[in-house]
């Protein structure tokens, strides 16, 4: 059967939401559900999608018990449900197990998120280890999976191939993975790391294309380059040029598998106007040139891992 047979809502209240909300919620994407998925080894997606409210309103989900992840990118939501109540606030990811009935507020106003309800044998012992509700800014993420892997989960839109299967599996289980590892250490890199350094690895994370140099660097935080290459090694493991590169052909290869863009074309978006040092840098890193990687690529990795 359809996890779309076991799934119904109703709307409790709120200034247009039969219309607004409930279309919706009545647009997921649902997919394949059997019995046998609580206990197997992988990670099953039940049904997903964004969902958004201009205004206050509540709605009330009857489903299986299952887990749900859930991302709130603004506004406030509340979930009920048996003996929870989770306030969850926008920029915070959400991971919890619910019975058959829940009950969704946005008591604030207006409110946007997305979810996924999963369910398998493995879920419970990230259940054990994750709070309910985990402080994650977009903006601050980095190389985060956590959106990626979501775009990838919403254009694979059946699981009805074992292949399929593995896949969804592998993206919500490196979701999963990835928060763990963040709960674990945020705290620890937060009261440890200098904030000047986060600030600088901010910048390369989501600007790296800018060109950058360590004199610049030096200028803008008054700090000498000696430092801040000391410093940055030391909390990040690699120099601070080093990390650059790393996060410029991380993007290379992006673009080199999923767009027509020339070798030179690639170098530049990335920021390594020099096509022959972009190539040598790319070869550094992977061990090959820009343009037998993406002639050597399967297709499958580039369905994999991006979009």
């Amino acid at each position: 059967m359809t996890s779309q047979e076991l799934y119904s809502y109703k709307i409790i209240s709120g200034h247009n939401a039969e219309t607004e909300l409930g279309d919706i919620l009545s647009h997921k994407n649902y997919y394949i559900y059997d019995e046998s998925m609580k206990h197997d080894g992988l990670i099953h997606l039940l049904y997903s999608g964004e969902a958004a409210s201009s205004y206050s309103c509540s709605y009330k989900v009857s489903f299986i018990p299952c887990y749900h992840l859930l991302y709130i990118y603004e506004g406030t939501l509340e979930i009920s449900c048996e003996d929870k109540h989770i306030v969850c606030p926008a920029s915070s990811v959400i991971f919890v197990r619910l019975g058959e009935s829940v009950l969704y507020e946005t008591a604030n106003g207006k409110c946007r998120f997305y979810e996924a309800v999963l369910t398998g044998g493995a879920l419970s012992n990230y259940a054990a280890f994750l709070p309910h509700v985990i402080p994650y800014k977009k903006e601050l993420s980095g190389a985060s999976v956590l959106w990626n892997n979501i775009a990838l989960v919403e254009k694979c839109q059946s699981t009805e191939s074992v292949i399929d299967l593995f896949k969804m599996s592998k993206w919500f289980n490196d979701i999963l993975t990835e928060l763990c590892v963040y709960v674990s250490s945020s705290s620890k890199k937060k009261d440890s790391t200098p904030s000047y350094l986060m600030a600088i690895k901010e910048k390369m994370d989501t600007d790296f294309s800018s060109q950058f140099s360590l004199d610049d660097l030096e200028d803008e935080y008054r700090i000498s380059r000696y430092r801040i290459c000391r410093e940055f090694s030391q909390h990040f493991g690699s120099s601070p040029m080093h990390y650059l590169n790393h996060q410029r052909i991380l993007a290379a290869k992006r673009l080199l598998l999923t767009t027509d863009m020339s070798v030179h074309e690639v170098g530049s978006q990335v920021g390594i106007e020099n096509t022959n040092h972009f190539i040598n840098l790319f070869k550094k890193e992977t061990g090959a040139t820009p343009l037998s990687f993406k002639q050597a690529a399967p297709v499958s990795i580039s369905e994999l891992h991006y979009l």
